[in-house]
């Protein structure tokens, strides 16, 4: 199992490529982070208002331990028409029950 770490971005409009292009380029960083195993491209929803960050780490305490500092649940980014939503989850095996 491996744990996820998940991230829903609201950009204006006009700052979603921009959003997109840095989340490509914050790729190689949080690779290089002992413990972070993989990073998927950013997606876009079907209507394109909201872009999805994955991350996915050895485990929980390996996310714990990168000195990734979260924002308060209420801060809006500049460039964001709302907060971020963040999402902290363990992967199921196949098969389990």
């Amino acid at each position: 199992m491996s744990f996820v770490f998940m991230v829903l971005h609201w950009p204006h409009a006009d700052r979603r490529d921009e959003l997109a292009r840095s989340m490509l380029a914050m790729r190689d960083a949080l690779l290089n982070i002992p413990g972070c195993v993989a990073v998927d491209p950013p997606y876009l929803n079907e209507d394109g208002q909201c872009l999805v960050g994955i991350s996915r780490w050895e485990s929980k305490q390996a996310f714990l331990d990168s000195g990734i500092t979260l924002l308060p649940d209420d801060h809006v980014v500049e460039g964001e028409t709302r907060p971020r939503q963040r999402f902290l989850m363990q992967e199921a095996l196949a098969g389990a029950s």
